[in-house]
């Protein structure tokens, strides 16, 4: 379990990352949606209004990996409410959910160009 000095300094690190995303001015929401859907592409049909899903996704998963780095207590509430959110989506196994984020990051990674650091990764 992690001590609250270092979910501070994991938070800190994730807000630089971001910071350095913002940078670009670069919207990453389609660019992660690109790469969602080339890798899962019968999910399109889950989005009925992307207009207003894909971004609230995004930024739901932003959110809570920051609280979760924060050492936030709701986020593991928060994390089973979304499983539960997606059911009418039928069965999605755990390990999407994990892909989804690590393609969230790299996405962030590559965005963020030569200012990513590689402790950023983690």
């Amino acid at each position: 379990m992690q001590t609250a000095i270092e979910t501070a300094a994991d938070h800190e690190l994730m807000m630089a990352s971001l910071e350095a995303v913002a940078a670009t001015d670069r919207d990453i929401v389609p660019l992660f949606f690109a790469r969602f859907f080339a890798e899962h592409p019968a999910e399109r049909a889950n989005f009925h209004n992307a207009a207003s899903s894909q971004g609230t996704m995004v930024n739901e998963m932003l959110a809570m990996l920051l609280a979760l780095a924060a050492g936030e207590p709701w986020v593991e509430m928060m994390m089973r409410a979304q499983l539960r959110t997606h059911d009418d989506h039928g069965e999605i196994a755990l390990e999407r959910y994990r892909d989804a984020l690590d393609m969230l990051v790299e996405i962030l990674r590559d965005t963020a160009g030569p200012a990513w650091s590689a402790q950023w990764d983690a």
